[in-house]
């Protein structure tokens, strides 16, 4: 009886096979991109700190400008076409570029200059930073994938998620984990504010292995991961972590 008890207390993992293999098929297609593989090959871990996100803003467009400019920077393209325009619906134009300075007809009314990619915000998520900072990532990456030679594996219906998880290899894996879930901000049931959401396409469990595959891949301590996760999120990337450990460690033996 004592020999099944450490049974009892194993966590059952949270995904199956297939998505797991998916997602790495997913980090092993973008990082051999050639438009922005090597991009994403040189990434590093960003934080929800001061160091990593500097700095004060008197109004929300101003504060929006500042982490949107950040976001740029820690991505690598602070240099890119990628500007804020001016707020509207969250998803008005998800893709409203097919290629990187090639415009297509778009419904936005907040049309960015020519030349230049624009990314929407709702002024809402700017007191809520994790959720604006995520909120760009993905918006970025989901731009990102306009761009790509070959497309990525289960394409049709998946750019979301696959824009969430190429947002996760440009470093900014905390944030969308943090933030996955459907939760709405600044409302209460009694003042009946303004609100807003980052919706999500991943799940927690979804974007915890994907952090654990990052670190694992970028040689980023865990412990650093772990500190800046919300507390529900945290026994999850240690079960993925054992798992992509236990992945690596059965390819390796394969290929002996």
């Amino acid at each position: 009886m004592i020999s099944l008890i450490p049974r009892l207390f194993q966590r059952t993992p949270a995904l199956d096979p297939e998505s797991r293999a998916w997602i790495h098929a997913i980090f092993d297609w973008a990082g051999n991109e050639p438009h922005f593989g090597p991009m994403l090959r040189k990434a590093h871990l960003v934080l929800p700190t001061a160091e990593d996100f500097p700095g004060q803003a008197d109004t929300h467009q101003a504060m929006a400008q500042l982490v949107f400019d950040r976001v740029l920077y820690h991505g690598g393209l602070s240099d890119s076409p990628f500007r804020l325009v001016q707020p509207g619906n969250l998803m008005d134009d998800p893709i409203p570029w097919t290629a990187m300075g090639e415009a297509r007809p778009s419904q936005n009314p907040f049309t960015p200059p020519p030349g230049t990619v624009g990314i929407p915000y709702d002024p809402a998520l700017v007191p809520h930073s994790q959720a604006l900072i995520a909120h760009f990532a993905r918006e970025i990456a989901l731009r990102l994938l306009a761009t790509a030679g070959n497309p990525p594996p289960a394409l049709e219906g998946n750019e979301a998620h696959i824009a969430e998880l190429v947002a996760v290899q440009m470093g900014f894996g905390v944030f969308l984990a943090n933030t996955a879930s459907h939760v709405r901000v600044n409302q209460c049931g009694s003042c009946k504010g303004p609100s807003a959401e980052r919706d999500a396409a991943l799940s927690r469990d979804d974007l915890a292995y994907a952090l654990g595959l990052f670190a694992r891949r970028h040689g980023v301590p865990p412990a650093r991961i772990r500190a800046h996760l919300n507390a529900p999120l945290r026994p999850a990337l240690r079960h993925e972590l054992r798992d992509i450990a236990r992945r690596h460690r059965e390819g390796a033996t394969g290929a002996a």
